[in-house]
């Protein structure tokens, strides 16, 4: 079955996707050589209603991706720009701002495909084309965000190593399993941001 190119992405789903730290895409971002968006209700910049898909300044955003110590899980967005192109522009109302999380935050495919073109991320040997993997690893990040999403973090890394060893075994259809190791260094930067953040959240609620 073809499968539509993704219309957008989160800065976590890059930074799996070009197997480096969510800092790297965020730099990319600062720099303008990718644009990022989020959806929002309406808002008031003045006299001026807007809301839907707007431009986010990832600059504004830097409090949730920390590169020393634990990240906030809440950014507050104070400025906007329309998605088409624009002036930026402050909230007014509400006069708080808008709560913002590092996953509501999206990357355009359009922009991903160009970035990924310039830098040629993606291209693989002659020989690996018509390969299939030998694990479907993009199948299981998607199981694991929807289980984070819906049920939050185990208790431990070696918890979240069997889920998904378990869901191998559920779901490989070539039979094989990837070992603890495997599965640990595909799994460690999601761990230990989200884990980070779960541990400040812990305790600006004690």
């Amino acid at each position: 079955m073809n499968v539509s190119p993704s219309a957008f992405f989160s800065i976590m789903e890059l930074a799996i996707r070009w197997e480096c730290t969510m800092h790297r895409v965020v730099d990319a971002a600062i720099l303008g050589q990718l644009s990022v968006v989020a959806g929002i209700s309406p808002v008031s910049c003045g006299h001026q209603r807007i809301g839907g898909l707007v431009r986010i300044n990832v600059a504004d955003m830097l409090p949730m991706f920390r590169r020393f110590g634990p990240s906030e899980d809440v950014a507050t967005l104070r400025r906007i720009a329309p998605f088409e192109g624009g002036e930026w522009m402050y909230i007014t109302d509400p006069v708080e701002g808008l709560p913002i999380r590092s996953t509501d935050l999206l990357v355009p495919g359009q922009d991903v495909q160009r970035y990924e073109d310039e830098r040629e991320l993606l291209r693989r040997g002659a020989s690996t084309i018509g390969v299939a993997p030998r694990y479907d690893w993009d199948a299981m990040y998607a199981w694991l965000f929807k289980r984070i999403n819906d049920d939050g973090l185990p208790e431990s890394q070696a918890a979240l190593v069997g889920e998904i060893q378990e869901w191998f075994v559920r779901n490989s259809q070539s039979g094989k399993v990837p070992e603890d190791s495997t599965i640990r260094k595909r799994i460690i930067m999601i761990w230990r941001m989200l884990r980070g953040a779960s541990d400040a959240t812990a305790q600006m609620e004690r």
